[in-house]
């Protein structure tokens, strides 16, 4: 057994080798600490966990370090004349209240320079070393993300006991399946041993996405539970060369819209745990850095866990942060409800599963398709306002990444299933044009006729067949089939389109070329299905007087996908 001096400061982050990375250099991966990781960044090709969901949470993570470093002080590791900083700790002491226009100036020139170093500075290596106790994996008063044995006594009744197997399952395992990931193998015993580094990820990656199948609450907790802030959301972040970039591109240095101003970042480990609990019963996560790295749950480990033991700690639940109308996230697509309590309202929005990125185009970019309207990612806002100022960045391609957990649709339990990953590359410039009549624009529009016309056409057809071959009219699943499989069929050619594009082309001649390859796709599809029928498909049925068959039904299939594509003017 451990001393109790020994198990105070075990496993600290700052040094040990816990963030797997992909190396630039070679494509390999490797373990980084928290210091190594922004020492040498640009190095970087991507994180690398092991899962999207996981790295997603790890990114946001690290954000929050950025946001609160450099919110506080400029690349030279100066503080901005604006606020007053704690000299033991370098803590932020009070919000902005006047010069508010000159310090979000200061924010924003802060970034550029950031940019044009193409590395980062000292100051986040001084900034923490000044916090190094608060990033001990075990720790009796400061354990990182936890909460201490006399907090979840007090606030909790020791809370709810977990196992290594629960944690693993949660997040990579459905319906008591072989885990999607398990990294330990798929022994039941297996399953309760993790590593400290595997166990630092899945913390963070717990906090996100948790579900609500647990029974244990934090007391006083009469608001609905969280199942993780990042359950909810519809992903969304961008992607550069190497990690530096893709970690710049996705700090929003100056504020979005009213939400965060004159509010200071505060993140969890600036906080005791007893404190940082606290702010969800006081409605207070009103930052990004607090956002960023925001707890589902309250946890105990035990402070005497070793790697070769099965794993076990104490949860308890905690209230739920406001997703409706919530736009101090940035990282999210957003619509508004169309039914349900939050009716009328802008709720986050998940990505679908059995839906390419592309699809979601207008709540990607903030886009009103049809009756409904949406509201643009501050990500992409922010990223718009970041490349009219550097022509560096307009001339690059950019990868705009969107990421979801799928659950179990059981309202009970909510338990995370699957994830969902997708992305999508296109011209910096051309993602950057968000006017009225910009690309942007014209690509949106040019997706929803894309889908009106599947469905006047594709689905017309195959309602015929439906018809044909007796289908009751419930019965969808051969018109739901068949039109994904369309989609799946376009989705290389729409996204190597999407590709080609460059700012100085001609509007009307790339919207040509589209259509021209949506029209070959639909007709060769067609031609498929038709190919495909049977005696029963030939022989067909009597609709008003009329034999309705398969060759009726695609002769008809034709003249609307030409009527479409050839229409005048």
């Amino acid at each position: 057994m451990r001393r109790r001096e020994e198990t105070l400061g075990r496993y600290n982050l700052l040094d040990e080798k816990w963030i797997s990375v992909i190396r630039g250099i070679d494509g390999q991966t490797e373990l980084v600490s928290l210091k190594e990781l922004f020492a040498n960044a640009q190095n970087y090709y991507d994180l690398s966990g092991e899962m999207k969901t996981q790295d997603f949470s790890i990114l946001r993570f690290l954000l929050a370090v950025l946001h609160t470093v450099f919110s506080r002080f400029d690349v030279d590791g100066s503080p901005y004349p604006m606020i007053k900083i704690d000299e033991e700790r370098y803590r932020q002491l009070g919000p902005v209240i006047e010069d508010l226009e000159e310090y979000e100036d200061a924010l924003f020139d802060t970034w550029l320079n950031l940019w044009e170093r193409k590395c980062f500075p000292e100051i986040i290596q001084d900034y923490l070393e000044k916090w190094r106790d608060h990033f001990n994996l075990f720790d009796e008063k400061y354990p990182f993300y936890q909460v201490t044995k006399e907090d979840i006594e007090e606030l909790a009744d020791g809370g709810g006991q977990f196992f290594g197997k629960n944690l693993n399952r949660t997040v990579s395992e459905s319906n008591n399946k072989i885990a999607l990931f398990s990294p330990t193998g798929s022994v039941d015993e297996n399953k309760d041993r993790m590593t400290y580094d595997q166990l630092v990820r899945w913390l963070i990656t717990f906090q996100g996405y948790t579900g609500t199948g647990d029974k244990k609450k934090v007391k006083n907790t009469t608001s609905t539970c969280s199942k993780g802030w990042l359950f909810d959301l519809g992903g969304v972040y961008l992607q550069g060369k190497n990690l530096f970039e893709t970690l710049m591109l996705n700090c929003c240095l100056s504020t979005i819209g009213d939400e965060g101003e004159g509010q200071w970042q505060i993140p969890s480990w600036e906080r005791s745990p007893r404190e940082h609990v606290d702010i969800y019963f006081k409605r207070e996560v009103n930052n990004l850095a607090s956002l960023y790295t925001n707890w589902s749950r309250i946890i105990y480990f035990d402070q005497n866990y070793e790697e070769d033991t099965p794993f076990q700690c104490a949860i308890a639940k905690l209230p739920e942060i406001n997703h409706v109308g919530n736009f101090l996230e940035p990282m999210t697509c957003w619509a508004k409800a169309n039914n349900g309590p939050n009716k009328g309202f802008y709720v986050p929005k998940k990505h679908r599963p059995e839906e390419a990125m592309w699809r979601n185009f207008s709540a990607l970019l903030g886009f009103k398709r049809g009756e409904e309207s949406s509201q643009r990612p501050g990500i992409i806002q922010w990223y718009g306002q970041v490349s009219s100022d550097l022509e560096e960045i307009a001339y690059n391609r950019i990868t705009i990444c969107g990421i979801s957990m799928k659950d179990d649709g059981n309202a009970t339990s909510w338990s995370p299933t699957d994830e969902i990953a997708d992305s999508i590359n296109l011209s910096a410039m051309v993602a950057a044009d968000l006017d009225d009549d910009g690309w942007l624009y014209l690509i949106n529009k040019l997706i929803g006729r894309t889908e009106e016309t599947v469905q006047r056409t594709l689905k017309s057809f195959l309602l015929k067949i439906s018809q044909i071959r007796g289908y009751d009219k419930k019965d969808t699943r051969l018109i739901h089939r068949e039109m994904e499989e369309f989609y799946q069929r376009i989705d290389a050619s729409f996204r190597e389109w999407l590709y080609s594009i460059e700012i100085s082309d001609s509007k009307d001649d790339q919207s040509r070329r589209w259509y021209g390859i949506l029209e070959e796709a639909l007709l060769e599809f067609g031609f498929e299905l038709f190919s495909q029928s049977n005696t029963r498909d030939m022989k067909g049925i009597r609709k008003d007087k009329k034999v309705v068959n398969i060759a009726t039904a695609y002769d008809e299939f034709r003249r609307h996908v030409y009527k479409e594509f050839h229409r005048e003017g």
